[in-house]
């Protein structure tokens, strides 16, 4: 045992120097969306925050490559190795990054920010970083296995899965929203006519309506359930349907671990 303790005190050692340098290699790309009405952005695991710019013509993105290696020169070399990749299939774009094998578990992407026409459909797929998009209202569509999902637009509709984070969309389109784990926050923008269908497995959902006049209610709860509306005012647990006017308004809420409220916006 004796013996052994070096010989794995040097192997630790000397895994750590291997990897003991960092490079960084800045990325601003720009990509021409001509003829494009939807982009999906595709990268390995990374904070992904995205505007909608009136003035935007393209697709940009600027963020960073960090990299590890057992040299300065090495590491540096490292961080230039990974490139992205936009392709176009007719009216649709894919933005994707391409890393070799070798180097997958030496690079990490960076997002600082992305930029694209509020107009254009968007879908955003990761594993793991919190994901903000804002001022875009086309559809947005949204897969991540882990972090919180920040939604500020998607009129023509908005549709999110987290394996693990909490969710916050403001919106006047269709929204369909689920989460393994977190709370969920909705507002409704504009007439309030959009269907919301929620799901959470271990969490709370906060929904805050801009019209009573026309809805379908069906709502689940472990623990409380809270409607307070000028058409329903209700306090129970477990289960509570309920339609209002022509009940064409989905309000379907289903929190496995946590509350369910709706309100009505207070400011009407």
């Amino acid at each position: 045992m004796r013996a052994l303790i070096p010989t794995l005190l040097a192997a630790s050692l000397g895994l750590a120097c291997a990897l003991g340098f960092r490079g960084a290699t800045e990325v601003d790309a720009e990509y021409s969306l001509d003829e494009i009405d939807a982009v999906r952005v595709n990268l390995p695991d990374t904070p992904i925050s995205v505007l909608g710019d009136p003035e935007a013509t393209t697709l940009s993105l600027e963020g960073v490559w960090y990299s590890v290696g057992g040299s300065r020169t090495v590491a540096a070399d490292n961080s230039t190795i990974p490139l992205l990749n936009f392709a176009l299939e007719g009216r649709f774009a894919e933005l994707t990054a391409i890393i070799p094998t070798a180097n997958r578990d030496l690079v990490d992407l960076e997002v600082r920010s992305l930029t694209l026409p509020p107009d254009r459909d968007l879908e955003i797929w990761t594993g793991l970083g919190d994901i903000e998009v804002a001022q875009v209202e086309g559809n947005v569509s949204i897969d991540v296995e882990a972090g919180h999902v920040t939604v500020f637009g998607g009129a023509e509709g908005v549709a999110i899965r987290t394996g693990a984070g909490d969710v916050e969309v403001e919106t006047s389109g269709n929204t369909t929203a689920a989460t393994d784990s977190g709370d969920v926050v909705i507002a409704q923008l504009g007439a309030g006519g959009n269907d919301l269908v929620i799901t959470t497995g271990f969490g709370s959902i906060d929904v805050t309506l801009r019209s009573d006049a026309n809805l379908d209610l069906d709502l689940k709860a472990s623990g409380d359930i809270r409607v307070q509306t000028r058409t329903v005012s209700t306090v129970t647990s477990g289960a509570f349907q309920r339609a209002v006017g022509n009940g064409n308004v989905k309000v379907w809420l289903s929190a496995r671990g946590g509350d369910v409220t709706v309100r009505l916006d207070e400011s009407l």
